[in-house]
């Protein structure tokens, strides 16, 4: 049976910390555990690695997890590669890869970047200021004609210091964003980019060349093709920078996708919840609290199976 694109996901971020080298003993048993729940875990893995005598190699060894974990969660993830092809073939291809510049983990000069659970303000060198989300990473390339944010990964607030003579701008693989304005939130997805202006203007160009001016208060998804969707903004999105998630009737799915940032490890969640609706105010920095609080609120059951592994599950 081939195993479904969740667990493909759980897998490869089991791998990641596995390679990385630096795995403490809960860890391990966490994976261990894991991988004895479902003969699905245990194929999947078998599947992608060869077997678990690929981990062991001395030269995928020593890797960060965190640049692992960037690279698995970035719009160019391996997941699309696994879904796509034989995973016995593409799993050591796709783990040999992720060394390599091409899937996106190895740093330039001068990248900005967070690790799990950490939010951080950066200072660039025209006095604008840029605060990254959890797990996101950006490269500054400015220059005397313009002031670029390459978007490699995550979520991005940006404060734009004034300059008629240097247009400011962030891309991502999508498409480009000029700052007609001061203050705007760009997130980088798999399949597409979302805008929210704060205040002022920016203009959105997409890869295709479709363009979008978008007013504050307005957000904006789009891909590289076209303009997916325009509408208000609901007011919430920059709360992740005080570390708060505000939810106003969104799917858990979407709930725990915006957590899996701030927690290391696999959340399973059944596709018979994934799409309750909720509303909420909730901690970003304690996702155990987080978590119990989605259970009070919910018909579901959030079980710990150790601090790397939970699953949610419905309520019996």
């Amino acid at each position: 049976m081939r195993p479904d694109e969740t667990l493909i996901d759980e897998a490869a971020q089991w791998m990641a910390l596995l390679q990385s080298g630096d795995v403490s003993l809960q860890e391990r048993a966490a994976f261990d555990a894991w991988r004895a729940a479902d003969p699905r875990h245990q194929q999947i893995i078998e599947q992608m690695a060869g077997g678990l005598n690929l981990l062991r190699q001395s030269n995928l060894r020593g890797v960060s997890r965190e640049s692992l974990l960037h690279s698995l969660n970035a719009p160019s993830s391996s997941r699309r590669r696994f879904i796509s092809g034989s995973l016995s073939v593409l799993g050591i291809a796709v783990l040999a890869g992720l060394l390599g510049r091409r899937y996106g983990w190895l740093p330039e000069a001068g990248e900005l970047a967070t690790g799990t659970g950490e939010r951080r303000e950066f200072a660039l060198e025209d006095g604008s200021t840029v605060t990254l989300n959890a797990r996101s990473r950006v490269v500054p390339r400015f220059d005397n004609i313009e002031r670029l944010l390459e978007l490699r990964s995550g979520e991005l607030l940006v404060d734009v210091a004034k300059n008629l003579s240097r247009p400011f701008v962030v891309e991502t693989g999508h498409g480009r964003m000029r700052a007609l304005g001061t203050r705007f939130l760009v997130q980088r997805g798999e399949n597409s980019t979302r805008l929210v202006m704060l205040h002022s203007q920016v203009e959105v160009v997409t890869a295709s060349g479709a363009r979008q001016v978008v007013e504050a208060g307005e957000s904006l998804v789009f891909d590289g093709q076209t303009i997916l969707a325009l509408g208000r903004s609901k007011g919430q999105d920059s709360a992740w920078v005080q570390g708060r998630l505000e939810v106003r009737d969104r799917p858990l799915s979407e709930v725990i996708d915006s957590l899996r940032s701030y927690r290391r490890g696999i959340i399973h969640v059944s596709p018979d919840v994934a799409g309750l609706r909720l509303s909420g105010l909730y901690p970003l920095d304690d996702s155990d609290r987080t978590l119990q609080l989605l259970e009070r609120s919910l018909p579901i059951r959030v079980t710990f199976h150790n601090p790397y592994w939970v699953s949610i599950e419905t309520r019996l």
